[in-house]
């Protein structure tokens, strides 16, 4: 996923020509504090905000602590707060304590219960006076991994801006992220870029930039869901810049093209590959929609991992491609 950020993000760059900022939140819990929390689950603009998923959700497997969802709220007084959702399909999620500071935080709401029926579940989450909604898919089971992250793996690419390999590492060391409440395997390459992975059930999430800018906030977004019919679509969260005094949006939008598929790359032949395109997205005031910068094309085997990454060229960005040569997943 790094090849996101060395090489699709360009498109932006030279679209925008922009430095970014962002301001920066913290998450604290604690006592002292007897009135009732004010906040919202939707964001400055009225749109729902973010709800993350964990774990996987199977008829009659009664909810553990690996089965939460992690929503973002913006918090305009702190105090005492209880979130929850309603009961669908067997199951709920609920949280309740006391935040210190303002602005926006990430919560973690526990499980409850355990699916009824083999169907997703369309839940309302409610904070205060406000309310969103989002859906669980149903999960039969866990299918077969289609981004390893087993220490010691490794994966190595032709790369056509380096004209040479490269090899991606699977670190020995885990990331425990504070912002996620996540634990991440950690990969490293040869020219010392490093990344944060994870996998819950059948979605595979990274954590990082969307803008390659120290000052721009990392985040967690899903760069892969398995298990999805073809078209299924998806965007990571959504960062904040700013343009020549503008407020510019940028998003990555993801679409799953096709599952079984088979592919070809340096010789080697790979079935049961997973296609998926990225759309490198912006909103630019005073356009009201989000237009594409730039799209990347990425192919996943079974077993295997990342196979290949194809950025087609434009007349801001030449093409980009990144096949695999050799690997070993432990």
């Amino acid at each position: 996923m790094k090849a996101i950020l060395k090489y699709g993000i360009i498109a932006l760059t030279i679209l925008f020509l922009f430095q970014a900022c962002s301001k920066e939140y913290s998450y604290e819990t604690g006592k002292g504090y007897s009135g009732v929390a004010i906040g919202t689950l939707q964001d400055s603009t009225g749109n729902c905000q973010n709800v993350f998923v964990n774990g996987t959700y199977v008829v009659d497997s009664v909810l553990t602590d690996s089965n939460y969802i992690v929503v973002t709220v913006n918090i305009i007084s702190p105090g005492k707060y209880y979130i929850y959702t309603d009961t669908a399909n067997g199951f709920w999620f609920a949280d309740s304590s006391i935040v210190l500071s303002t602005g926006t935080q990430n919560i973690k709401l526990k499980g409850y219960g355990k699916p009824i029926l083999p169907v997703d579940a369309n839940f309302v989450i409610t904070f205060g006076s406000s309310a969103c909604q989002f859906t669980i898919p149903y999960n039969t089971a866990v299918i077969g991994n289609y981004f390893p992250t087993t220490a010691g793996s490794y994966w190595t690419y032709n790369d056509s801006q380096l004209n040479d390999t490269i090899t991606t590492h699977a670190l020995s060391v885990l990331a425990n992220v504070t912002n996620t409440g996540q634990t991440y395997a950690v990969f490293v390459d040869r020219l010392g870029d490093t990344s944060l992975y994870r996998r819950s059930g059948n979605t595979y999430y990274t954590y990082g930039s969307i803008y390659p800018d120290p000052s721009v906030q990392p985040v967690e977004y899903a760069f892969l869901k398995a298990g999805v019919p073809a078209g299924t679509s998806w965007d990571s969260p959504i960062v904040s810049v700013v343009v020549s005094n503008q407020n510019v949006k940028v998003k990555y939008h993801f679409t799953l093209l096709g599952s079984g598929l088979t592919a070809s790359y340096n010789g080697n032949n790979f079935t049961n590959v997973i296609k998926v395109q990225l759309d490198i997205q912006a909103l630019v005031p005073p356009a009201i929609n989000y237009a594409t910068a730039q799209t990347s094309y990425f192919y996943y085997a079974e077993g295997i991992g990342l196979i290949a990454i194809e950025v087609p060229g434009s007349t801001t960005v030449m093409p980009y491609n990144s096949t695999l040569q050799q690997w070993h997943v432990n």
